[in-house]
């Protein structure tokens, strides 16, 4: 119950956020309504993380508290995500060189204090690397994924894992962002009752988002190197295919697979977490 009261009210206010401002871009720009999900996200996880966190000065002390900021950069990076007659290559490029820097800053007391500098830059082209990875598979995943409710589904799959685990794995605080992070995306569920899909444009604010409280709990929880990789890749499994890809048996098929590599990392985690009566 303690538990519960402590999770919920950044639940309720990041949902809010996000279907209100889904609603209010339904109302005013029905036909652009859909590009304007990555906003919604990346206002309605920073309401969540001000209600955990308590308010973020600039710049932060505690270097997860760039997470909001974070989610604004990279939604108005996502609002202009096909607005802009960028290719491809552009797109990831420029994504690269916002995620490089982000995580520069996240990672800040490991640059100070535990790595050389060869070593802290190789660290950071790695996990950038990993971060781009996960935003090209979302980016495929809102071009092949027919039904609107498609997309949401596999992404709060992998939102639901990540809380389990980084409680998990000893971070309360962290638990609570990733749920504001999952309230945000079940916020757009507004955009998808009136048959609206999110598009390519969700890819940048949450591949960042989730990569930044998977890569905290690596560093600064005790997340298992194992559980925060399945993690990621478990968005993957979405992209396979089975059956027609219109049909809801095909989506329920894509969704069992997302939750296999899920479903490990939490147990992967629970199995590394201390004991109870540690």
């Amino acid at each position: 119950m303690l538990l519960l009261k402590q999770i919920l009210p950044a639940v309720a206010v990041a949902m809010m956020v996000a279907a209100g401002f889904c609603s209010l871009a339904l109302l005013l720009a029905k036909e652009r309504a859909r590009r304007l999900g990555p906003v919604a996200v990346g206002l309605a996880y920073c309401a969540g993380h001000f209600v955990v966190a308590g308010w973020v000065t600039f710049p932060p002390t505690d270097t997860i508290n760039w997470l909001p900021y974070f989610a604004l950069g990279a939604a108005a990076l996502g609002a202009t995500w096909e607005w802009a007659r960028w290719n491809s290559s552009i797109r990831v490029l420029l994504f690269a060189l916002v995620t490089a820097g982000a995580l520069r800053l996240l990672l800040k007391p490991k640059f100070q204090y535990s790595w050389s500098l060869g070593q802290g830059w190789l660290w950071l082209a790695g996990l950038a690397l990993v971060v781009v990875f996960l935003a090209v598979v979302v980016d495929l995943l809102a071009q092949r994924t027919a039904r609107p409710i498609a997309l949401p589904a596999y992404l709060l799959i992998v939102c639901a894992g990540t809380v389990g685990a980084l409680m998990l794995s000893g971070s309360m605080l962290l638990g609570q962002l990733a749920t504001a992070l999952a309230a945000a995306i079940f916020g757009t569920l507004v955009l998808t009752m009136r048959g609206i899909a999110l598009n390519r444009s969700i890819a940048p604010v949450f591949s960042l988002l989730l990569g930044s409280l998977l890569i905290s709990g690596y560093f600064f929880a005790a997340l298992p190197a194992t559980s925060a990789a399945l993690l990621i890749v478990a968005p993957v499994l979405a992209l396979v295919p089975v059956g027609k890809a219109a049909t809801f048996w095909s989506f329920l098929a894509r969704a069992g697979l997302v939750s296999l590599p899920v479903a490990a990392a939490v147990v992967l985690a629970f199995r590394a977490s201390p004991p109870l009566d540690y």
